[in-house]
């Protein structure tokens, strides 16, 4: 039986469809690997949006370095990855890599939490991971933000990403189904966070 690797067959398919759209639109994903990574986390919008918040702050502090410093080629590609993993990284420590926090009997059972106990009607803790997609994916659509602009950039992210995760549920609907059922829904992971039950 071959074994699959979702990762691996994200980046290919994503590489594919991020040439299509490049060479039908003129505009690029944000790098050729970066639709693959962040079509595995559109079900997770919250580290979604964490990844290109910091590709914006990214974007920004270079910026500003770039009116008063000569950096261009090489150097421009190195300082922003760089700038965007010590802020990602910062991020994740500031977060503490996620939130634990107890879910309700009825939201532990629909997904399918076998863990709960029936006499006192609580289930494990559930730990949700939340920070930047990848190591260098905000670096690299940083990069795109000065190249081509934020808003073609977030546009063909957008549009690449979502081709890549329909892709991909029509390839391999049961690997995709394995994938996201591993996780915590957004809305029970909102209302955890807004009625204030979370433990970072």
């Amino acid at each position: 039986m071959i074994t699959l690797n979702l990762l691996a067959l994200a980046i290919g398919v994503g590489l594919l469809l991020t040439l299509l759209v490049t060479e039908a639109f003129g505009i690029a994903a944000g790098g050729l690997v970066v639709p693959g990574y962040m079509a595995l986390k559109l079900m997770q919008p919250v580290n979604f949006i964490l990844t290109i918040v910091v590709a914006l702050v990214t974007f920004a502090i270079i910026r500003v370095l770039t009116s008063f410093m000569v950096i261009y080629g090489r150097r421009m590609t190195a300082l922003t990855i760089l700038t965007a993993y010590l802020l990602g990284a910062l991020l994740e420590l500031l977060i503490g890599g996620g939130i634990a926090f107890q879910m309700d009997p009825e939201n532990a059972a629909m997904m399918g939490d076998a863990g709960t106990d029936n006499l006192n009607q609580q289930s494990d803790p559930v730990f949700v991971e939340l920070g930047v997609i990848g190591y260098i994916i905000p670096g690299l659509i940083a990069l795109w933000f000065n190249r081509q602009g934020i808003l073609q950039t977030l546009s063909a992210l957008i549009v690449t990403s979502v081709l890549v995760r329909l892709t991909l549920i029509v390839m391999v609907p049961d690997l995709m189904i394995a994938y996201d059922s591993g996780g915590v829904s957004f809305n029970a992971l909102m209302s955890r966070l807004l009625t204030g039950g979370g433990d970072l």
